[in-house]
């Protein structure tokens, strides 16, 4: 199957770095492009506190302080692995939900497959809320490769 846009999710965690080696080497000979998005999630209340101080003029709002910093680390440092590959690539941060964003993505881009790292958490917090690779499962309408850490050894 040749894969001409590969989506992967990155975070600067070893399961992402996994999951970038994957994405290049999917698209390295048939001369495809990764899309790289990034997700920052932002908890409702610190959000909210962030819109009001921000509305009022109060101060730079910490979210967009934090999306330029992540935009920074994303090309800088994150990226490295698709660089290092030779492949094409586009970086994106978004703000929200990971899964939503990643889905939101996927459709927006008409990509052939999303791409995750797997954290291989088995903890008790991890199976009660469910991972991102899980619930991206249940609503993504393309295939998803999920890499485990491993793979980038």
């Amino acid at each position: 199957m040749e894969l001409k846009k590969v989506l992967v999710g990155i975070d600067g965690s070893p399961s992402s770095v996994a999951a970038e080696c994957w994405a290049a080497s999917a698209v390295e000979d048939c001369d495809g492009e990764v899309v790289a998005l990034h997700v920052i999630g932002a908890p409702l209340v610190q959000q909210a506190t962030e819109d009001v101080v921000h509305g009022l003029g109060m101060a730079e709002s910490g979210l967009e302080r934090t999306q330029a910093e992540a935009a920074h680390l994303l090309e800088e440092e994150w990226c490295r692995p698709l660089r290092d590959a030779g492949v094409r690539y586009r970086s994106v941060v978004a703000k929200g939900d990971p899964v939503h964003e990643l889905l939101h993505f996927a459709r927006k881009e008409d990509v052939d497959v999303i791409v995750i790292g797997h954290q291989c958490d088995s903890s008790f917090v991890h199976r009660l809320f469910r991972g991102i690779s899980d619930n991206l499962l249940d609503h993504a309408r393309r295939p998803v490769v999920v890499v485990p850490v491993s793979e980038s050894r």
